[in-house]
């Protein structure tokens, strides 16, 4: 018999899961402008302290060991819920060497018991991320863009781009992989969604008169410097940078910007791209503004 302090169980309805051809679906069916205002009004949660977000776990980087697929391969795990709210939400992204991979889980914060699981492979993560860059292009890019640098050739590259079109009237990208066949795939396929595509064979030839840079690497050491930045305003949206050590920026291009945002001050400080600048003491972590502040700050009193 069950003893009387033992908390009655009520079956719940079982989670409804959705294929990866499904989540490929529901994904061209959402409007880039809308995912991009989500976006916009998920930064102004998080910044107005309405959203609780957990410590990010990170497996396949150190201080981890290596996953073996390949040395650049990561698994991050986040999870989150707006505060009040009806749902709570973890999900998996993982990928490395070009693969992606990934899941979500919603979870009920009444019953907590699941509700649904996205077998996205990792393509809301990549939309996500996209729609994140996109916001930065539409509130800080220069009005008049000469090109688009993109550093970096991969998935995210594709993704950053698409996202960009709803934002930005410029057409005209260069790009720079460090293997040329990456950027030759990348010219290709986005080329054929209506981008004027080229390669260059330097990052300081990609982005040499650029308004707008995009760097999207794992990479573990400074690419773009200082040097190769255009005076004037030029937005840099770094997006590679997403664990302990990783770096993409030169630290002295970090502390020459008239502006540093940042999407979490404290998650970019400890595993995002300020990380080294401000280790490095160039840069006051009082000085950087999150992106939720910003929007806050501009809709309420501008």
């Amino acid at each position: 018999a069950r003893r009387p302090d033992t908390p009655q169980m009520t079956p719940s309805a079982p989670a409804r899961i959705f294929s990866f051809e499904e989540c490929l679906s529901i994904i061209a069916a959402l409007p880039h402008e809308i995912v991009i205002k989500a976006m916009a009004n998920g930064f102004v949660a998080f910044s107005k302290g309405d959203v609780s977000v957990a410590p990010i776990q990170t497996l396949g980087q150190p201080p981890l060991a290596n996953f073996v697929g390949h040395p650049d391969a990561q698994a991050c795990i986040k999870s989150a819920y707006v505060n009040g709210g009806a749902v709570f939400v973890s999900k998996v992204a993982s990928g490395g060497g070009g693969q992606n991979s990934g899941l979500v889980l919603v979870f009920s914060q009444i019953t907590f018991a699941p509700l649904a699981i996205f077998l996205d492979g990792g393509y809301l993560t990549e939309l996500r991320t996209a729609a994140a860059g996109a916001l930065a292009a539409k509130e800080f890019a220069p009005n008049s863009l000469s090109h688009i640098a993109v550093i970096g050739c991969g998935i995210q590259a594709r993704w950053q781009l698409r996202l960009l079109k709803s934002v930005v009237a410029c057409r005209k990208v260069v790009c720079y992989a460090r293997r040329p066949e990456q950027a030759a795939g990348l010219v290709d396929e986005l080329g054929r969604e209506g981008w004027e595509m080229s390669a260059a064979s330097s990052i300081a030839a990609a982005c040499d008169g650029a308004g707008l840079i995009i760097t999207v690497t794992p990479a573990r050491e400074p690419l773009l410097q200082r040097a190769f930045v255009a005076s004037g305003d030029v937005l840099i949206t770094a997006v590679g940078a997403d664990s302990p050590g990783k770096q993409e920026l030169d630290p002295a291009l970090v502390t020459s910007a008239r502006l540093c945002v940042a999407d979490s001050t404290a998650q970019c400080v400890e595993r995002g791209e300020l990380q080294h600048a401000v280790k490095s003491g160039g840069l006051d972590v009082a000085g950087i503004v999150e992106v939720g502040q910003w929007l806050f700050f501009f809709f309420f009193f501008v």
